[in-house]
């Protein structure tokens, strides 16, 4: 027997190009709205790359400012429609 779980995610183009600063509006956006967060450690790729990971009720929120795509997005499990809409 197979279970398949649906696990949606909704993707966000914040800024269509790198920008530390929109980046952090973006994280500091999110923090405001989610009081119970779980904030992880901010990881830094090779390429300079940002990836801010978030935990709110077992679900992923992931915002990146992406050098090698170039551009801040979010991935997230949750619906953001009300803050990037």
């Amino acid at each position: 027997m197979i279970f398949m779980l649906d696990k949606r995610i909704y993707d966000y183009t914040i800024f269509p190009n790198n920008s530390p600063q929109k980046f952090d509006e973006c994280c500091k956006k999110i923090e405001k709205e989610f009081s119970d967060l779980h904030k992880n450690k901010l990881l830094i790729d090779v390429d300079g790359s940002l990836i801010q990971t978030y935990k709110y009720n077992g679900k992923d929120i992931d915002v990146y400012d992406d050098y090698d795509v170039g551009a801040v997005y979010v991935k997230s499990e949750i619906d953001l429609d009300n803050l990037f809409k």
